[in-house]
C-alpha cells in the first residue's frame, strides 16, 4: 500500500485522483521490484555495495593517514558522511526505477 508520502516524490501522478495515482503507483512497484527484474536488482546492489566498500577502504587506509586523522576521527567522519550518502543513493536509485516503470506504457 502506498502512502500520501510516497505519492509526492511523483508529481506526475498529480493530476489522476488519489485512488488512481495510489492504483498506478502500486503496479509501477510491482512491476519495478517484481521477479522479472530480480537479477538486475541484484546486480545493481552488488555494484552500489562493492563501490561503497571499496570508497571506505580508500578513505580509511589511505585519505585519512594522509590527513592525520585518528582512526576514531575517521570512522565518525565515515559514519556521518558515508552512511548518509549510501541512504540517499540508495532512496534515488529506488524512486528512479519505480518512475522507470511508471513510464512504461500499460499492457
Amino acid at each position: 500500500m502506498t502512502t500520501p508520502r510516497e505519492l509526492k516524490y511523483f508529481p506526475e501522478l498529480s493530476e489522476l485522483p488519489v485512488a488512481e495515482q495510489q492504483q498506478r503507483l502500486n503496479n509501477a512497484k510491482a512491476i519495478a521490484f517484481g521477479p522479472d527484474n530480480r537479477l538486475q536488482r541484484w546486480r545493481g546492489n552488488t555494484l552500489l555495495f562493492g563501490l561503497m566498500f571499496i570508497g571506505s577502504v580508500g578513505f580509511m587506509a589511505l585519505i585519512a593517514p594522509a590527513l592525520g586523522l585518528s582512526q576514531d576521527a575517521a570512522a565518525i567522519i565515515m559514519l556521518v558522511v558515508v552512511l548518509p550518502a549510501f541512504f540517499v543513493l540508495q532512496q534515488r536509485r529506488y524512486l528512479r526505477l519505480i518512475r522507470r516503470a511508471l513510464q512504461q506504457p500499460e499492457a
